[in-house]
This record gives C-alpha cells, sequence and structure tokens, in this order.
C-alpha cells in the first residue's frame, strides 16, 4: 500500500510538472507566433506581365527579403513565358508552330500540353488549343467583311480538334498536323499562376495573392480577415463580391466584348470550335477551382456554352469548381456556392 500512495503521489507531481511544461511551451509557442505576425508587413507589387497586370501581394518579415522574393517570382515568370508564349517567336510552342515536330520539350511545356489534352476530353472538345487557325479565318472574313460559305468552315474545321491534329509520342516527341497551330492562351496563365503559388510557398510565404490580367489564386488570409474578398464584374452596373478560401483560385472570361462586323452583325472574337462559328451572346463567366488551371480553361469553356445540360456535364466531370455567368442584364446562372 506503502508503494501504491508514493506511486500516485509521484504520479501526481509528474502529472503537474507536465502541464506546466505543457503550458509554458504554449505560452512560447503563442509569443513566437504573435511575433511574427507583430513584424510581418504586407508588400504589393506590379508588372506588365503575359499582357497585363502581373500583381503579387503578400506578408513578410522586411522590405529587402520581401524585394528578393518578388524579383525572382517575377524572373520565374518570364522564364515560363519564353517557353508558353505564341508572341515570342522563339518560344518553345512558336516553335512547335513553325516546325511541327518538336524533340525534347521542356518539362512546363509538356505539362501545359497534357493539361491542354485533359480539358478538351473534360470539356466535351469546348476547350481546344487548336482552335487558331479558325480564329484566324474568322479574322480574315471580318476584314473583308463577308460571312465566309459553309463550304470554306468545313475545310478550316479539319485544321482544328486537338486530338486529330496533336500528339505526343512514347518519347514525349511533339507532332502538330500541317496547316494547324497551338495556342496557349487560355491555359498558361492559370499554368503560371500555379508555379508561382508554388514558388511562393516554397519561400514559407503563407500569406499571399497573385493576380494575372484578372486571374487569381490566394493562399492564407489577408491581415485580421477570415478570407481574401475578390470583387467580379462585367461592367459598372454589374459587380459581385466573392469570398476566396486559402488555395482557390478564381478566374474570369468575357469582361470585354470584342467583336468583329460582318455584313452588318456583330460576332464576338470568341469561336465555338463545334459550331466552327464566333459566339453572339455577350457574357461573363467566371469560375472557382482548386487550382488556377482549371479556374482558367473553364472559364473560357462556360464563355462558349450556354446550353444548361452541357454545362452541368461538364461540371459533373470536375471537383469543387463553382461558376457564375452573367450579362449585363444580370445573373443568368451559378452553381450553388459560387457565393459561399
Amino acid at each position: 500500500m506503502l508503494f501504491n500512495k508514493i506511486t500516485l503521489k509521484s504520479c501526481k507531481k509528474f502529472k503537474v510538472k507536465a502541464n506546466r511544461n505543457l503550458f509554458r511551451n504554449l505560452l512560447v509557442v503563442s509569443a513566437l507566433f504573435l511575433a511574427v505576425n507583430m513584424y510581418a508587413k504586407k508588400f504589393s507589387y506590379n508588372e506588365q506581365k503575359l499582357g497585363g497586370n502581373f500583381k503579387l501581394v503578400f506578408y513578410a518579415s522586411n522590405k529587402i527579403d520581401a524585394d528578393v522574393i518578388a524579383t525572382e517570382t517575377y524572373s520565374l515568370v518570364d522564364s515560363l513565358n519564353n517557353i508558353l508564349s505564341n508572341y515570342l517567336l522563339n518560344s518553345e510552342i512558336s516553335v512547335l508552330n513553325k516546325k511541327r515536330i518538336l524533340e525534347n520539350p521542356s518539362i512546363e511545356l509538356l505539362e501545359v500540353l497534357k493539361y491542354s489534352q485533359m480539358a478538351f476530353n473534360k470539356t466535351n472538345g469546348y476547350f481546344d488549343i487548336s482552335i487558331q487557325t479558325l480564329i484566324k479565318f474568322w479574322d480574315k472574313a471580318g476584314t473583308k467583311g463577308k460571312y465566309p460559305s459553309n463550304k470554306c468552315l468545313e475545310k478550316q474545321g479539319k485544321y482544328i480538334g486537338l486530338n486529330s491534329v496533336f500528339k505526343i509520342d512514347e518519347s514525349n516527341m511533339l507532332k502538330l498536323k500541317r496547316k494547324s497551330k497551338l495556342e496557349l492562351g487560355g491555359i498558361a496563365k492559370g499554368y503560371i499562376i500555379d508555379e508561382v503559388f508554388e514558388f511562393l510557398k516554397s519561400k514559407n510565404i503563407t500569406s499571399f495573392l497573385i493576380e494575372a490580367a484578372g486571374d487569381i489564386r490566394v493562399c492564407g488570409t489577408p491581415e485580421n480577415q477570415d478570407y481574401w474578398s475578390i470583387g467580379v464584374s462585367a461592367n459598372n452596373r454589374n459587380n459581385y463580391l466573392v469570398n476566396l478560401e486559402s488555395g482557390k483560385a478564381i478566374a474570369t472570361s468575357g469582361k470585354t466584348y470584342r467583336f468583329r462586323i460582318i455584313e452588318g452583325k456583330k460576332y464576338s472574337h470568341i469561336v465555338n470550335p463545334k459550331s466552327l462559328k464566333p459566339i453572339t451572346h455577350n457574357f461573363t463567366t467566371s469560375v472557382i477551382a482548386n487550382n488556377a488551371v482549371t479556374a482558367d480553361y473553364l472559364a473560357s469553356t462556360f464563355n462558349i456554352v450556354t446550353d444548361l445540360n452541357e454545362i452541368k456535364t461538364i461540371l459533373k466531370k470536375h471537383n469543387n469548381v463553382e461558376l457564375l455567368q452573367f450579362s449585363s442584364n444580370g445573373i443568368i446562372f451559378e452553381t450553388d456556392n459560387f457565393f459561399n
């Protein structure tokens, strides 16, 4: 009995001591957390990249470190743009469009092209990076002001359709059909944002916002806030506010209605790869997704697709995606949780 009492007493002393140590450790952790937040400052940067503003907002301990991280980030953006941009003659994608064959492509180009193949299949062919020749064809029709014949349209249709005009072989060699061209504008921006997202996380930045020409991805939360609040608008009449959770991305397509006049009628610069014709509606589409690549290509897709059944079919093939379609007259379609 004496042994049991002594043991019990010792256990109580040990438990009290352990609790004190735990409490002391919690105080130390709390103090460190408060110190980090006390000395973390908000830094904002903006440079012209990817054909528009490329903004960075993040929290860091001092300006010197923040400037270095921002410089490295923009260097990363430039390096990726040199691979994926159709506007640069010597980019990898431009070389592929010119030579039709590209051996030993970069990992980055290969990833974007594989994402594009996946997007083509999951959107039932509505997102098609091979549509560039058809867009150029309609540009010429707009210049001439004459609506093309069905025979001419059918001929152009032979040069598009990603699965039929482009292949990646077993050795990762890229092969493109003659007279076809690939244009990565609807997916490359999202890919670059996601790469920047991972880069900033590798630098131990835990709260930040990346915006490239309206497409956004966030991490953590801003100071004293539960979410990053993002504005979505098509014009001054319709402005919507979205609370974006950490890790989520939002992309918007159709904010400006560029159009051609052909035989007195307006046609959008956006072309439907299924009908081979430009769309005539003027919708703005915003998509929230788990990454910027998905948000980017789906925003482009749903700017074309207006049939409710087709929209639902495509949405079923994607997880954790929210959609908002609207025009100057108001909301046309929204998923249940777009506004949380």
